[in-house]
C-alpha cells in the first residue's frame, strides 16, 4: 500500500516531463532603431497541433513579468511600444497548447547596446558649380521622432567619381546638410551616407549610391570631342546613305555578261574606223538601257541619228566622187576629147 502511494506521484511526474510541449528555439530579436521584434522557430511535431504561444518581459531588476502577446499562433512578438532604448529587459516566451505548457525560453535584451542604426533615408542633391550640397533624412524611431533624440549621432558622406570607384573621399557631418567643395565641374560624382554614434558604438549601413552631375563649363577636351563626334557624325551618315543609294541602283540594273566580261581593251575601241566605232556604241547603249520604256525610245532615237550619220557619210563620198570628176585632173583621151569638143562649141554661128 505504501509502494503505491508513492508509485503514483513518480509517475505523474514523469508523465509530466516525457509530454511536455517542446520549448521554442532559435528565439532572436529584430531590433532597429526602436522596432524590437521577437522572433523564434516551433518544434517540427507542433505543426499539426493547435499550438499558440505566450511572450512576456520584465525589468532586469524586477520579478514579475508583463504580458505583451498572450496565447498567438504567430512565431513574433512586438515589443517596440512596451521597452525604452535605455533600459535593459529580460523577455521570455513559452508553447502551450493540449492543457500542456513548454518551458519558458529567457532571453536579455538591452536595446542601446543590441539594437542595430538604421541607415538615413531621403538623399536629395543640389548641383552647383563644381560643388554639390548633399541633404537627407536622419534615421526615425517607430514614433517618427528622430533618433538624434536618444543618442548622439554624426554621417559619413562618401563621394567619388564616377569612373574612378577606387578613389573614394569621405566627409563628415554633424547636421543632415552638408556641401562638398571644390569638385571638378561638369564630371559625374556617386555619393552614399550612413549614419554613426561613436558613444554608443553603433554603425549604420551605407545607403545606395547615387549620382549626379556637378555643373560649370566643361573640360576643353571634351567640347572638342563632342565636336569631333558631331562632326564624323554628320560626315558618315551621308556616306553611308550614298553608297547605299549607289549600291540599289546598281543592283536594280542588270549589265549584259558580253559587256562585263569583255577582254577588248577600250582604247583598241577608240581606234577602230568612224562607222565601226559608232555601231558598237550603238550596241552598247541599246543593251545598257533596255530596262525602261522610255529608256529603248531613247536608244531608237540614237539609232537613228546614228544612221542619219551612216547615210550622211555615204552622200559625203558620193559628193566627193562627183568633185573629183571636176576637179580638172584627166587622163589624156579625156583631155584630148574634152578639147576637140570645147573647139567645136567654141565657134560661133555665121549668121546669113
Amino acid at each position: 500500500m505504501i509502494l503505491r502511494l508513492f508509485a503514483w506521484p513518480v509517475f505523474l511526474l514523469a508523465y509530466t516531463v516525457f509530454a511536455a510541449l517542446p520549448i521554442p528555439y532559435n528565439v532572436r530579436m529584430d531590433a532597429v532603431n526602436t522596432r524590437y521584434i521577437m522572433i523564434w522557430d516551433r518544434n517540427h511535431s507542433m505543426a499539426n497541433h493547435n499550438i499558440t504561444f505566450t511572450a512576456q518581459y520584465t525589468f532586469s531588476h524586477a520579478q514579475s513579468y508583463t504580458g505583451v502577446c498572450v496565447r498567438i499562433s504567430e512565431e513574433r512578438c512586438d515589443f517596440s511600444k512596451e521597452l525604452d532604448f535605455n533600459n535593459g529587459y529580460i523577455l521570455r516566451v513559452r508553447a502551450e497548447g493540449r492543457g500542456q505548457m513548454s518551458d519558458w525560453y529567457w532571453l536579455k535584451f538591452i536595446p542601446d547596446e543590441h539594437a542595430a542604426l538604421g541607415p538615413p533615408s531621403n538623399v536629395t542633391f543640389d548641383p552647383g558649380d563644381a560643388m554639390l550640397t548633399v541633404s537627407f533624412r536622419e534615421p526615425m524611431a517607430e514614433d517618427n521622432t528622430p533618433m538624434s533624440s536618444l543618442l548622439v549621432m554624426s554621417f559619413s558622406l562618401q563621394y567619388w567619381e564616377k569612373h574612378s570607384p577606387s578613389k573614394k573621399q569621405e566627409r563628415v557631418f554633424d547636421t543632415t546638410e552638408g556641401t562638398l567643395f571644390p569638385l571638378k565641374p561638369w564630371t559625374e560624382y556617386c555619393l552614399q551616407v550612413n549614419a554613426f554614434s561613436k558613444p554608443y558604438n553603433k554603425t549604420s549601413p551605407y545607403t545606395q549610391q547615387q549620382c549626379v552631375r556637378t555643373l560649370g563649363q566643361p573640360p576643353v577636351w571634351k567640347v572638342l570631342l563632342a565636336l569631333l563626334g558631331c562632326v564624323g557624325l554628320m560626315t558618315i551618315v551621308p556616306v553611308y546613305r550614298c553608297h547605299k543609294k549607289r549600291k540599289s541602283i546598281v543592283s536594280k540594273h542588270t549589265f549584259p555578261s558580253g559587256i562585263l566580261h569583255n577582254t577588248q581593251d577600250p582604247i583598241s575601241l577608240l581606234l577602230l574606223p568612224r562607222e565601226e566605232s559608232c555601231a558598237v556604241t550603238v550596241v552598247m547603249a541599246v543593251q545598257v538601257e533596255q530596262t525602261s520604256q522610255g529608256q529603248q525610245q531613247q536608244v531608237k532615237g540614237q539609232g537613228d541619228v546614228e544612221a542619219e550619220q551612216d547615210s550622211g557619210s555615204s552622200s559625203i563620198q558620193r559628193g566627193q566622187g562627183s568633185s573629183s570628176q571636176d576637179s580638172g585632173i584627166y587622163s589624156g583621151e579625156d583631155s584630148g576629147k574634152r578639147s576637140a569638143g570645147s573647139t567645136t562649141t567654141s565657134q560661133p554661128e555665121e549668121r546669113h
